[in-house]
């Protein structure tokens, strides 16, 4: 068994998963979701268009969720470089790889590569932001859970192996790799000095699983929960709270009105330095790898993702099931 080693010569280099784009039938409802239970600042807003933030983000968005009369998607997942000179490398480094690659003026961002990545899944790559004043010190209008930053993205996809090649290619680091015997099946990749900011499972794919974005304490967790149920979206917790082995922190799995999936999770263990080597998990011989206790996640965690617009669906070749929350229950009974 292999696992694919970071280049650390990358042509270019990656600082972090920086932001996501949504779309949305209910802006208003949106933004009721994001500001009173995860407690999400907003830093701009028209009538079709809503940029939020963390408590402790200075960058000008960490979400941006758009207007549609169609089914929500997640139009891009958004990944920062270090500086202009960077995108520009990334930009030649993805047309030699033969991906189709567009630069665009957007707001509040500036010039950002419009591409995608080996499996199809749409990125924009930007270098900079506009700044806001942070809002953590203003504690009388925390609302929520009180959300500080913007963590990771989750994806689906069909491939592991091949997506662990691309990214570690691009000089990103593997903290942890799942593997079924000697079948890859997921892989848990860093950018900045605290996993994760991409996280691919195995599954049909691509589609957008969920973003995380880190709470400062469990309390802050039980408060976005209460604030759920008062505003009458109690059966929106989906999956938690409990608390991950992988990672080692713990989570809530919320829904938005949309049907878009968000993860609260308290700041996970560090991977500090270079040489980490990743902790490698057989989840045939420890079944429930990704929960440290709890119970397991709905069905739906496993099968309800947000699409990509344009991109086609493609499914793993055949293999063992994960144990549902029904599953478990139905064994159990």
């Amino acid at each position: 068994m292999s696992v694919p080693q970071t280049n650390f010569k990358s042509p270019f280099r990656f600082r972090r998963a920086s932001h996501a784009v949504l779309t949305s039938r209910d802006l208003p409802k949106s933004r009721e979701f994001y500001t009173e239970v995860l407690g999400l600042v907003v830093s701009d807003e028209d009538a079709d268009t809503l940029y939020l933030r963390g408590l402790e983000e200075r960058a000008h968005h960490s979400l941006v969720i758009k207007r549609t009369v169609g089914r929500p998607m997640c139009e891009r997942i958004g990944l920062r470089v270090f500086d202009e000179e960077d995108l520009d490398r990334a930009r030649h480094t993805f047309e030699k790889l033969q991906l189709a690659c567009e630069v665009v003026d957007l707001p509040f961002q500036g010039r950002t590569l419009h591409t995608r990545d080996v499996m199809g899944v749409p990125l924009e790559i930007v270098a900079s932001m506009e700044h806001r004043p942070r809002r953590d010190m203003q504690v009388q209008e925390h609302k929520g859970g009180a959300a500080r930053r913007f963590d990771h993205y989750q994806i689906t996809a069909p491939d592991i192996r091949k997506l662990a090649d691309f990214y570690t290619g691009l000089g990103c680091r593997i903290a942890d790799y799942l593997m079924a015997g000697d079948h890859p099946v997921g892989v848990f990749l860093q950018m900045k000095d605290t996993p994760y900011d991409l996280v691919f499972l195995e599954r049909d794919g691509p589609a957008y699983h969920h973003c995380g974005y880190v709470i400062p304490d469990v309390q802050s967790m039980l408060r976005a929960c209460d604030t759920l149920g008062e505003l009458g979206w109690g059966d929106c917790v989906e999956y938690g709270p409990g608390k991950h082995s992988v990672g080692h922190s713990y989570y809530v799995y919320l829904l938005d009105p949309d049907g878009h999936r968000v993860e609260l999770l308290l700041p996970p263990i560090v991977y500090m330095d270079g040489d980490d080597a990743p902790h490698v998990w057989d989840v045939t011989q420890v079944p429930r790898a990704t929960e440290a206790w709890g119970l397991p996640p709905r069905r739906s965690w496993f099968s309800n993702r947000s699409p990509f617009p344009d991109v086609e669906v493609t499914h793993p070749a055949p293999g063992g099931s994960p144990v549902s929350l029904e599953d478990f229950l139905q064994m159990a009974g």
